[in-house]
């Protein structure tokens, strides 16, 4: 299927021309720039054609493609749940042998205590410095939270979002909540308050139980994580990042939170965070290279993946008005947690153990 120099219409990007169409990821151009989308998906609900002639030729194929890859990821999931038994099995074996012959200390607990969010998309507040997250999210990036992404909070009927978009309340309304500090949603506040919280249960006989941060600590490192629209989990980028100096670790009425009002804090722009993926400092444990972060909004990590993020912010910022502030940060946390600049060693996430295997 010829999809090159065809034209497109999406939801949030406007009018594109498709580039390149390889290995299932389709490369398009708009007027904001390059995107990348996951083919055929992303026709489902953002991409349509612009022309009827392509809609009349390309959309039975296309729907033969949705077709075909939905039984191919049918078997895939069927394998991943057999190899996934197995490596559990395998794991719980060696975990078990490993535990007893060299129970954990109390440094191994608190030097994978740092904290990485996962954050739904918000462009509320953006601008040259921050990427969003300190404001109500625009009308498109609202509808597609809700319509597209589907995410839990924002299609809650909970949601001040939901009823704005629904029509149930105005958006003078909706920003008169976020600007008198009600609640609106965790990511509108993330770069206002500096405070990223655990979540609750989302389903099962514990739904709604609010979730702990057993292993949280002060003077560790949060860092703040997201997905651009209709972007594959390998392009998650950090957009914020702080010294923790509050923890509520949580309780059965509340979910923990850790939270920092010192000046350790760090935002990026979206050009910067582009540049600090996630998952080429990340890795899955009993998976290393698989790109996944599942369910639950925090992950744990280790100290030298915290410092080795802090030391390319430093080269990120080389030259703005937080240069000197990302050095010091940097060299503190390095600092208070007795690691060694100068054998920090190169970052090895998943991302680079995949490039290379190749």
């Amino acid at each position: 299927m010829d999809l090159i120099n065809k034209e497109v219409i999406h939801k949030i990007f406007g009018e594109g021309i498709i580039i390149t169409n390889i290995d299932g990821y389709l490369a398009i151009k708009f007027s904001a720039g390059e995107k990348n989308f996951v083919f055929p998906d992303a026709f489902k609900s953002f991409l349509k054609f612009k022309n009827s002639k392509d809609i009349e030729s390309l959309l039975p194929a296309i729907k033969e493609e949705f077709i075909m890859k939905e039984e191919e990821e049918k078997e895939r999931q069927e394998l991943i749940k057999k190899e996934r038994v197995l490596k559990l099995e395998a794991y719980r074996a060696e975990k078990d042998s490993k535990s007893k012959s060299k129970p954990k200390t109390r440094k191994s607990i608190e030097e994978s205590s740092n904290l990485a969010f996962r954050a739904n998309y918000c462009d509320g507040g953006q601008n040259s410095e921050q990427i969003g997250f300190s404001g109500v999210c625009s009308d498109k990036i609202i509808s597609n939270n809700i319509e597209g992404e589907k995410y839990p909070w924002c299609k809650s009927e909970d949601s001040q979002c939901f009823k704005y978009h629904n029509k149930e309340i105005t958006r003078e309304k909706l920003d008169e909540i976020f600007e008198k500090k009600g609640i609106v949603c965790y990511e509108s506040m993330m770069l206002r308050d500096w405070k990223a919280y655990a979540g609750s249960v989302l389903r099962g006989d514990n739904k709604g139980k609010p979730k702990k941060l057993g292993r949280a600590n002060k003077n560790t490192l949060c860092i703040l994580t997201t997905c651009e629209p209709e972007t594959a989990e390998d392009s998650r980028h950090i957009f914020g990042v702080f010294l923790v100096d509050e923890v509520f670790k949580g309780d059965t009425k509340g979910e923990g939170y850790v939270s920092s009002d010192s000046k350790y804090r760090i935002k990026l722009s979206r050009e910067e965070a582009q540049r600090l993926l996630f998952w080429n400092y990340y890795v899955n444990a009993t998976n290393p290279q698989n790109i996944l972060w599942n369910s639950g909004l925090f992950r744990y990590f280790h100290n030298n993946q915290a410092a080795q993020i802090l030391r390319d912010i430093v080269k990120i910022k080389k030259d703005t008005q937080d240069e000197d502030l990302a050095k010091e940060f940097f060299e503190h946390f390095c600092q208070i947690n007795r690691i060694d600049i100068d054998t920090l060693g190169e970052i090895n996430g998943a991302l680079k153990q995949t490039e290379s295997a190749k």
